[in-house]
């Protein structure tokens, strides 16, 4: 199980955001859980840390700041290879507009 946040410089600088106070935050949030960084914004854990990684993908798209800085965000849940990721941020995107034309066609009925 990994996670993979590529945050981009200039979107930060756009935003008038600090990209690595942004990478400082993601780096707590998984290392304080005892999820291992890989590398810059690379994080690996195991079954055990499934609810960690959810909590993610649904707390980090409602910070102030991580949609207006991110650039790529992928997950892969089962296993350690390029053919099991996932591209979170597309996933995100297309979640919410799922839901907002269904709560759109409630209001309308």
């Amino acid at each position: 199980m990994m996670m993979e946040i590529v945050l981009s410089e200039e979107k930060a600088e756009i935003n008038n955001i600090d990209i690595n106070e942004c990478y400082n935050k993601i780096d707590k949030y998984f290392i304080s859980r005892g999820v291992r960084k890989k590398a810059l914004g690379i994080y690996e854990g195991t079954n055990k840390d499934f609810s960690t990684f959810a909590c993610a993908q649904t707390g980090f798209p409602n910070s102030e700041w991580f949609l207006k800085v991110v650039e790529k965000w992928y997950c892969w849940y089962e296993g350690d290879t390029i053919e099991y990721r996932e591209d979170a941020l597309e996933s995100y995107y297309r979640i919410k507009n799922r839901y907002a034309n269904f709560f759109k066609k409630q209001k309308s009925n």
